[in-house]
C-alpha cells in the first residue's frame, strides 16, 4: 500500500515542542542517550555513540518520507534545549501505531513524556487515521507505566521476560516483563 510522506503540524504544549531532530542536536542526543536509565528501559544502542545519534536523524527522515513513522525530539519552546524524544511507528495496514519515549535525567518529573506522547498520539488519531495505539513499558519502570495510565491507555497484559533490561544488544543481560498498553480513539486524556 503506497503511503504519502507525513506532513507535521506544529506540535506544542505550553513550554514543550516536538520537533524533527537536526544535525546540531547530535551532541545532546548522544549525552542524553548515554544515561544508564535510558539505555536500561529503551531500545537505544549501548554503548551509545554520536553515530547512533546521527542514525536517529536518518530514522526520522526516512519514516517521515515513507509515511511510516514520526521520531521527534521534545524541546523547550524558549531555549530549544533537547529534553527527550517521543516517537512512533505506524502500520497503515492495521491503522495502528506503537509509541515510545525517553526523557533526559534533568527533565524528568516535569510531565515531558506525558505531554509529548499526548501531542503525538492526538496527531496520529486525528490526522493520520490511526485506530489503535500501543505502548510497551518495562514493569520495572514505574514512571513509564504512569505515563500510560495518565493518558488513559488500557493495560492489556504483561509479557514475561519480553525485554532486555540493560544494554540493548547484550543478550546475556537481564530480562524483564513488559506491560502492553493500548488506546483507541476517544480514550486519550
Amino acid at each position: 500500500m503506497p503511503v504519502a510522506p507525513i506532513v507535521l503540524p506544529d506540535l506544542v504544549d505550553d513550554d514543550l515542542r516536538l520537533r524533527p531532530p537536526r544535525e546540531s542536536d547530535v551532541p545532546a542526543i548522544f549525552r542524553l542517550c548515554s544515561d544508564p536509565d535510558v539505555q536500561r528501559f529503551t531500545r537505544v544502542p549501548s554503548p551509545y555513540t554520536e553515530d547512533d545519534a546521527r542514525s536517529f536523524l536518518s530514522l526520522h527522515a526516512a519514516r517521515i518520507e515513507d509515511g511510516t513513522g514520526v521520531h521527534l525530539l521534545a524541546a523547550d519552546t524558549a531555549t530549544d534545549e533537547v529534553l527527550g524524544a517521543i516517537g512512533g511507528d505506524i502500520d497503515h495496514r492495521d491503522y495502528s501505531a506503537e509509541v515510545g519515549y525517553w526523557v533526559g535525567a534533568e527533565a524528568r518529573g516535569r510531565g515531558i513524556a506525558t505531554r509529548g506522547t499526548r501531542l503525538l498520539v492526538r496527531f496520529f488519531l486525528e490526522e493520520l487515521d490511526v485506530r489503535y495505539v500501543m505502548l510497551h513499558a518495562a514493569v520495572a519502570n514505574p514512571a513509564s507505566n504512569a505515563v500510560a495510565r495518565r493518558l488513559r491507555f488500557t493495560h492489556e497484559g504483561t509479557s514475561r521476560d519480553a525485554m532486555l533490561l540493560g544494554p540493548t544488544g547484550d543478550v546475556s543481560g537481564p530480562r524483564g516483563d513488559a506491560n502492553l498498553w493500548g488506546l483507541r480513539p476517544g480514550e486519550l486524556t
